[in-house]
């Protein structure tokens, strides 16, 4: 076992809102999953390698509290943190450097409320 968080799921109360939010800050990758008898898309790696999914199912609700999930989608998170505005998310904290040593984190609400975090070492 080299990691210790293998994948993530996404809860949503509108589908397609958020995947278009995610498909528009994930550079497209995230694909449709139409083998299920609900909405549901999987997030992709740049390997083409599922690492979680976006879902909408009953009893699931998002929400701003609880843990946070970090992306790494970019270098320079201020690329990634104007993608979330025009993409109708809300940024809660902009880049703010961790340490010399531990990059940068912003942190940020998605189209349905979730409280999520972007991270890279630049």
């Amino acid at each position: 076992m080299n990691k210790i968080f293998s994948y993530v799921a996404i809860p949503s109360d509108n589908f397609e809102r958020a995947f278009k939010f995610y498909s528009e800050i994930t550079d497209g990758l995230i694909n449709r999953n139409p083998n299920v008898p609900f909405p549901m898309a999987y997030f992709v790696d740049k390997d083409n390698k599922e690492v979680g999914h976006l879902f909408q199912l009953p009893n699931f609700n998002p929400s701003a509290d609880g843990a946070i999930v970090y992306l790494e989608l970019t270098k320079d998170l201020n690329d990634t943190l104007t993608k979330i505005e025009k993409a109708g998310g809300k940024i809660v904290m902009p880049k703010t450097q961790i340490s010399p040593t531990k990059g940068y984190w912003a942190i940020f609400l998605d189209t349905e409320g979730n409280k999520l975090a972007l991270h890279s070492n630049d």
